[in-house]
């Protein structure tokens, strides 16, 4: 008889009523005979607009249901980013996987519990068992037989380039300890169909032990969401990338880092406020103690959601992140700017534009926006009862020519005597190299004012993907060290208005990841 505690979390791409009624199958099994607590956690995603929609449709209906969480996920874009930021609305300590259109007898569930009772921590479905069988009617033969022969010579091609043993890596129902499935979302960097392999591949590195169970293939419909041409190209660029992985050790065994190595990663993560995803994320972090600094933007939109429990993280230092290229100004709601300065919010390419690719100071009336534009910054937080040890930038506005020669004086007057230099050589060749060139023309003007700074990293694409190699190199630092992030736990920045929307959204759910590494 099942006693454990069951999360279950079904990615569901927005698919109008059809999920409406999986849902209801689901949990009238569950309560006729799952013994412990469960939920169903209901991850929607895809296009913006069907996902609202879904997601309104799902909420009317469940919405007094303890048993059912709604998530909505828009990016990245994938089954496993689903799954991947799912997992952290789940609560309970066994974690399965089910498509959204339960094509498993859920019989399964049951066996996979005694599974994991004998010390397995991944227990996967498995197709092609002997025992295994499938009920359809004959109309859908020719699909599910493409489909069969697809997923042989897919599952060939896996094991013959990673050695993985399963004969099934693809079956759309699992169960797993929450040990496990944290270690695996730690390390999931393949968002898309593939991300199984992954799976997969750090239970091989790590010494897990999986068991493969029969299932009942009830196919009943010939509604997919997966389009196979379009994926063979994808999961063949997914499976090269998963083989540069393992390549570099990566599914492997690591130590954590120690308490003195912890205590030199001063890592400040920028942006507080731009989105509730990325507070969630910064607020997760921090409370982990991966992130000793936050940077709050003043004028943003969701500044106050989470923001008393950050405040009551013991040793967070919270900072201004100082913004003149997202969102409306502070100034501006007062009309205090200049037409020629910063009466409409400027992009970072016009700013940089106007010092000359960092060759001339900006213009006076420009200078004068920018420090009443500060002031109103600084004062409107620390009267929120912030209390503010240092600044920085959106987009490192503050290092253009001028900026800190005008603003230095105000800072230390205000107490924030702190700031930030993007002295990182190891950018050379990167784009944000430009950063280095603003840096040192400001480090003269920042020692005239008598501001501090610390020695800092810039981490790259690289070293979000490839974790534990990136916690190799941080143990290596000898003298604290700023190192900037920007997590968040799923992309919702396509959710702001035009005005405060920001390119970067997707590609902070890495980030959050390899920082929750970091923390195991």
């Amino acid at each position: 008889m099942a006693d454990h505690d069951l999360s279950i979390i079904i990615p569901a791409k927005a698919s109008g009523g059809f999920i409406h009624h999986k849902v209801d199958a689901l949990l009238g099994y569950l309560q006729q005979h799952w013994h412990g607590l469960f939920e169903v956690v209901v991850c929607v995603n895809g296009e913006l607009g069907d996902v609202k929609e879904t997601h309104a449709m799902l909420a009317k209906k469940f919405a007094s249901n303890p048993h059912v969480v709604l998530h909505q996920h828009l990016a990245p874009a994938g089954k496993g980013a689903a799954l991947q930021s799912g997992f952290l609305k789940s609560q309970y300590p066994l974690i399965a996987f089910i498509d959204a259109d339960l094509p498993f007898d859920l019989a399964f569930l049951g066996q996979a519990e005694e599974a994991i009772n004998n010390g397995s921590s991944l227990v996967v479905g498995n197709r092609r068992l002997p025992t295994s069988r499938v009920h359809l009617p004959t109309s859908l033969l020719p699909s599910l037989f493409k489909r069969h022969v697809l997923g042989i010579l897919y599952n060939k091609a896996v094991r013959l380039l990673f050695g993985v043993q399963q004969s099934d890596t693809q079956c759309g129902i699992k169960l797993m300890t929450r040990e496990f499935a944290t270690k695996l979302f730690c390390q999931l960097t393949c968002h898309g169909f593939s991300y199984d392999v992954e799976m997969f591949l750090l239970a091989q590195g790590q010494g897990d032990k999986v068991t493969s169970v029969p299932v009942i293939l009830i196919h009943d419909h010939g509604q997919s969401t997966l389009r196979l041409g379009g994926e063979f190209i994808r999961s063949a660029r997914s499976l090269m990338h998963l083989k540069y992985k393992k390549n570099c050790g990566e599914y492997l065994p690591r130590s954590p880092l120690s308490v003195s190595q912890n205590e030199l990663l001063q890592i400040t993560s920028d942006d507080w406020g731009i989105s509730p995803a990325v507070n969630e994320g910064m607020l997760k972090l921090a409370q982990l103690g991966v992130i000793k600094r936050v940077s709050i933007m003043a004028n943003s939109l969701h500044k106050d959601y989470l923001l008393d429990e950050l405040k009551a993280v013991p040793g967070i230092k919270l900072g201004l992140h100082f913004n003149l290229t997202n969102g409306v100004l502070l100034g501006q709601k007062t009309g205090h700017h200049h037409v020629d300065g910063l009466a409409q919010t400027n992009s970072l390419l016009h700013l940089i534009k106007k010092s000359w690719f960092g060759c001339r100071k900006l213009p006076s009336v420009l200078l004068e926006d920018i420090a009443h534009e500060f002031t109103l910054q600084v004062t409107t937080l620390q009267q929120q009862g912030i209390a503010l040890s240092y600044f920085d930038s959106h987009h490192h506005v503050h290092l253009l020519p001028g900026i800190i020669d005008r603003i230095g004086s105000q800072a230390k007057t205000l107490g924030v005597g702190h700031t930030r230099l993007v002295l990182d050589w190891g950018l050379l060749g990167k784009p944000q190299f430009l950063l280095c060139w603003f840096s040192l023309t400001a480090k003269r003007a920042v020692h005239r004012a008598g501001l501090s700074y610390l020695p800092f990293k810039y981490p790259g694409r690289k070293q979000f993907v490839l974790r534990n190699q990136w916690q190799q190199q941080l143990a290596q630092l000898t003298q604290a060290t700023e190192i900037i992030c920007h997590p968040a736990t799923h992309g919702d920045l396509t959710l702001l208005p035009q005005e405060y929307t920001d390119h970067y959204d997707g590609a902070r759910v890495d980030e959050f990841w390899a920082l929750y590494n970091l923390s195991r």
